[in-house]
């Protein structure tokens, strides 16, 4: 199963150039507003070093719309387990709803509607007072889930917690070797059968980067895409 070619099938690579490492954080942050459009979904951003998670971080959470788990290997088993089911529980809804098709999800809002009326009609038939008291709470707003992890914490995860599956890889420091890659798309994104046949890896490539991101696409054996100029464009043929 780690082969690449299998390793690789259904999945589509995607690169951010940014101008500098000093501009890093301030990429990924309007990435993460981009992502606002499409929420709900969920992420996983894998960082190479305990100072590039810290930096993370601390600045996803100020993030309005994002809510942020942190995994580093200084984290007890216990530890590690509660924040991975908790993202898990949480990321779940949002990657049910991005592969859901917009028909269905507006069929699904609808038989919810059809059940609430056909409630309210058999209390009016028992005699009984409207269900005011019964209306639905309203829905909490759209929020994307960020989980974010250094290659040490993965490396260590244990098997009944993977793949984490999250709508998308975000690769914040290249991976530099083809051992660190493999374990990125094998813990997080799964196979294909695990993801429902839709895996998208983004790449931050910082400019003098280009040797290592033709090396991450080596691994592969995926061209890597230029990430397109409308963000949700890339779930578009995922």
């Amino acid at each position: 199963m780690d082969r690449p070619a299998q390793q690789s099938a259904a999945l589509r690579h995607f690169y951010v150039a940014v101008s500098s490492a000093e501009n890093k954080l301030a990429t990924l942050l309007d990435l993460l507003r981009a992502f606002e459009a499409t929420a709900p979904l969920s992420l996983v951003v894998c960082c190479g070093s305990r100072d590039s998670l810290d930096a993370v971080v601390a600045a996803a959470v100020g993030v309005t719309h994002c809510r942020v788990w942190v995994l580093h290997a200084d984290l007890s088993e216990r530890e590690v387990e509660a924040t991975v089911r908790d993202y898990r529980a949480a990321a779940t809804p949002a990657a049910d709803q991005q592969q859901q098709p917009p028909g269905e999800q507006q069929a699904g809002e609808g038989h919810a509607q059809q059940r609430a009326g056909a409630g309210e009609r058999r209390r009016a038939a028992a005699g009984g007072p409207p269900g005011r008291d019964e209306a639905p709470a309203a829905a909490p707003p759209p929020f994307v889930a960020v989980l974010a992890c250094t290659d040490a914490a993965l490396r260590v995860l244990p098997k009944e917690l993977l793949p984490l599956s999250p709508t998308l890889l975000v690769s914040y420091d290249l991976p530099t070797r083809k051992d660190v890659y493999l374990r990125r798309v094998s813990h997080v994104l799964g196979s294909r059968s695990s993801a429902g046949g839709r895996r998208i890896a983004v790449n931050f490539a910082v400019a003098g980067q280009l040797a290592e991101l033709r090396q991450v696409e080596e691994f592969s054996e995926k061209p890597i895409e230029e990430m397109p100029v409308h963000v949700s464009d890339i779930f578009a043929q995922a």
